[in-house]
């Protein structure tokens, strides 16, 4: 059940299911108030590559944790100027070393 940008009257445009990542913290992203999850595999639909995600819990606003997410990945609108995808993380764990 989609959670996050729901205000906004977003559209739900991809699924990820267990994407291995690493956290960036707004001192290490090109977002400068935001925490952004970077996956090791770049989403072809989604060319900005990383992702502000809705939900992100204290434990895990650590820059450079690697962790296994799943989620919503949102559509953007033309008028935006994003510097990442908007994300709703329904799962996330840390990954293992």
């Amino acid at each position: 059940e989609p959670g996050c940008f729901q205000e906004d009257n977003r559209k739900i445009v991809a699924t990820i299911n267990n994407a291995n990542g690493t956290i960036r913290g707004p001192e290490n992203s090109f977002c400068s108030d935001e925490y952004v999850l970077e996956p090791d595999e770049k989403v072809e639909s989604r060319p900005l590559g990383a992702f502000i995600p809705c939900k992100l819990t204290e434990e895990f606003q650590v820059d450079g944790t690697r962790v296994v997410f799943s989620g919503y990945v949102y559509e953007s609108f033309e008028t935006e100027d994003i510097c990442a995808d908007f994300f709703e993380i329904t799962e996330i764990r840390l990954s293992n070393p």
